[in-house]
């Protein structure tokens, strides 16, 4: 537990860091565009995130899981192979991912309520799911305790958009800029990552990666093909309804709402800072343990982790119920206020996720990643039932209720998966 703590608090404080850099960016824009030039800068990006979830696999659980089993068994070659046979995957679908946002958005473009004129510059906007190809890269620096490593990258994006935010809003630039702006920080953070997490791991012996047999990888690797469709069917389903929910704000209540909700979000999400990274952590550890035959150990682990995590965040949320109008209206301005109500749900929402943070590594571990699709579905269908029912008469709030069915349905489900799951192979 003490080394989990000292690798979490690395990520955290780099996520934490990330996270406040995220409000004050998202804080210059609101001051700097109208709330409905922003929603639609939002619902472009909404857009992307959404493909992106949806094309571009993420490999990067499936991979952990099984470089953390090569590692338990000193197996050099089948690392590099493993490791190999990652990237392969990650540059390929974010490839076909961008592909396919090019390629919906003149269709989609309409429903969502963004004008011809932004076509282009959303089409350009797209090219940022190429170079978001970490998978591979993160299971590696994972697997060698290189956690600091990990925690840099959206600290660089975020460092870098804010200062072009910055000229831009001091240039009293349009939406069309910021979106501009947005996009090339990333881009350019992404790729100077890529090229110096591979040194890294190179350093560690992770060389002479094309030559590294990553046809015999996987084949030693049982299930790693139907692990990595189904937990990114997961991450795809997931996306439904963490990025759906802005679009359908868009769509349905208007960009002045994306706008709202994406502040409300913005807020909550530094509650999730607080749960990423403890998946990151704990994810190798629980393989080790499953490795070993101890099911049991590998249980109690991410139980107390999830449960010490879902405490804190209620706590977070019990804060915010009460000072979450004055914190919207200092930080995004006056008009930002009236998203107090929603961005207090998901603060609870958020408290609830962590109660399951530790799910995806532990079933995974346990070769049920099945189960976890199958939880996240469960919540998926939960999140649409109330949104059909809530949205209308409801607005934002009905949204956040929608997350808070999602969250208790997909943890509950997976928890008793996961107990059902050692009891049958302790009895």
């Amino acid at each position: 537990m003490h080394k989990l703590l000292g690798a979490w608090s690395k990520l955290v404080g780099g996520n934490a860091a990330n996270g406040v850099l995220q409000l004050v960016i998202f804080a210059i824009a609101a001051q700097a565009l109208d709330l409905a030039a922003l929603g639609v800068a939002i619902l472009i990006q909404a857009y992307v995130r959404l493909i992106d979830g949806l094309f571009n696999f993420q490999s990067v659980n499936v991979l952990t899981n099984f470089l953390a089993g090569a590692q338990e068994s000193d197996d050099t070659d089948r690392l590099r192979g493993l490791l190999k046979a990652g990237l392969i995957v990650d540059f390929s679908t974010a490839f076909i991912a961008t592909i396919v946002a090019v390629a919906l958005l003149p269709l989609v473009a309409p429903w969502l309520g963004i004008d011809g004129h932004w076509i282009a510059l959303a089409a350009g906007f797209c090219v940022v799911i190429a170079t978001r190809t970490f998978g591979a890269i993160e299971a590696g620096l994972r697997c060698y305790d290189r956690f600091g490593a990990i925690s840099l990258r959206p600290v660089a994006v975020s460092l870098v958009t804010l200062v072009g935010s910055l000229i831009a809003w001091f240039a009293q630039a349009g939406a069309e800029v910021f979106l501009i702006i947005w996009l090339v920080a990333e881009v350019a953070a992404n790729l100077v990552y890529l090229v110096w997490s591979l040194v890294i791991l190179r350093a560690h012996g992770m060389s002479g990666l094309r030559q590294a047999d990553a046809r015999g990888a996987i084949a030693a690797s049982p299930g790693f093909w139907p692990m990595m469709w189904q937990t990114n069917a997961t991450f795809g389903i997931r996306m439904l309804s963490q990025e759906g929910d802005v679009i359908l704000a868009g769509a349905v209540l208007g960009p002045v709402a994306a706008s709202l909700l994406r502040a409300a979000k913005n807020l909550a999400n530094l509650v999730g800072q607080l749960g990423r990274p403890l998946q990151q952590v704990a994810s190798a550890p629980i393989a080790r343990f499953s490795a070993r035959d101890e099911g049991d150990k590998a249980l109690f682990y991410a139980a107390k982790i999830a449960a010490i995590a879902c405490l804190a965040g209620l706590v977070l949320a019990a804060v915010m119920a009460v000072i979450a109008g004055p914190v919207l209206a200092l930080g995004f301005g006056q008009e930002f206020a009236a998203a107090a109500t929603i961005t207090a749900i998901l603060f609870s929402a958020r408290a609830l996720y962590l109660s399951g943070v530790t799910l995806m590594p532990l079933l995974i571990a346990f070769g049920q990643s099945g189960r976890f699709l199958g939880s996240v579905i469960a919540g998926t269908a939960a999140f649409f039932i109330v949104l059909g029912s809530t949205i209308e008469p409801l607005g934002l709030i009905g949204i956040g209720l929608a997350h808070v069915a999602f969250e208790l349905v997909w943890s509950g489900y997976g928890w008793i998966t996961a107990r059902l799951t050692l009891h049958r192979t302790q009895g």
